[in-house]
């Protein structure tokens, strides 16, 4: 049961529908993620706007943007976005087996090693940011990828970090996938 609950339309100011309707009409569904957080008039439209830039095209491909997601929430342990990004994981064309191995993914040959890569960033992220081996696996990130593109890497793990601590805190209900 969530702590609080979703702000629904009817219910909302005038400002929180027109950003309601922005939203539902970018990504066919106003999460209850952005609903909850509508109750905070300060929060509400700049982490919605940030969540649909996070959300929305960047330099990396679909299917590392899902991959570094998923990774982050099975990290975290939000049952609420891994289930949502297994699905957009498995758009993206990740097998469900690559999915079910990401917890292992250094002993996979599931995985290339631009990925592996992409799984290791994240765990360090999320472990021990200020502890990352220098030279080395700096290096190797950027044989793979442009500083944009680790940039934006970063970002989406911090941004969907953030998400599911709130998601955890505040219990949120999980969403229907659109279809």
């Amino acid at each position: 049961m969530p702590r609080y609950l979703p702000l629904q339309p009817d219910a909302a100011y005038e400002e929180v529908k027109e950003v309601y309707s922005f939203v539902e009409s970018e990504l066919g569904i106003v999460p209850n993620y952005l609903k909850t957080l509508a109750h905070s008039p300060h929060f509400f439209k700049p982490v919605t706007d940030l969540y649909l830039k996070v959300n929305g095209e960047c330099g990396l491909s679909e299917k590392i943007k899902q991959l570094v997601i998923l990774k982050t929430c099975k990290l975290d342990r939000c049952k609420v976005t891994v289930q949502w990004h297994k699905e957009l994981a498995a758009k993206a064309g990740w097998s469900n087996e690559q999915i079910d191995t990401m917890d292992n993914f250094q002993d996979s040959d599931l995985f290339n090693q631009y990925e592996k890569d992409s799984l290791k960033l994240v765990e360090y992220v999320l472990e021990s940011p200020d502890d990352i081996p220098e030279a080395a696996f700096w290096t190797t990130l950027d044989n793979h990828f442009t500083s944009d593109q680790v940039i934006e890497i970063i970002t989406l793990i911090g941004f969907y970090n953030m998400v599911n601590r709130f998601l955890l805190a505040i219990e949120v209900n999980p969403d229907p996938i659109p279809g």
